[in-house]
């Protein structure tokens, strides 16, 4: 073989390993990026997961203000009630004639 043949040949074999290689790292990029792109897919669906999610607590918790609101308004109505009748309840009772005395009470209970 002469010194021509082998450079030619050298030259060849590196041609067609960098080619190999070259076909190679491409796939491999491909596939990559196929599995980046899924994986991007799954977080975005990730994502919208939580803020759906947090949507809704949101919701939740703005309800759950709301009824605490309103039990605490209903709880100071009560209260505003109950002082409202509280002296017509002394009354009756300082003037004996009502549910409040004692025999009255007693009564009352003899009859249900």
């Amino acid at each position: 073989m002469s010194g021509l043949t082998v450079a030619a040949l050298i030259i060849m074999a590196a041609v067609s390993a960098w080619g190999f290689t070259l076909a190679r790292a491409a796939a491999a990029h491909s596939r990559l990026r196929a599995e980046m792109g899924r994986l991007q897919e799954e977080l975005h669906k990730e994502i919208r997961h939580w803020q759906d999610e947090a949507a809704r607590a949101k919701t939740h918790a703005a309800q759950v203000a709301r009824d605490a609101a309103n039990w605490a308004a209903g709880c100071r109505q009560g209260r505003d009630d109950v002082i409202a009748v509280m002296p017509m309840l002394v009354a009756a009772h300082d003037a004996g004639g009502g549910m409040c005395s004692q025999h009255g009470a007693q009564e009352a209970i003899e009859h249900a």
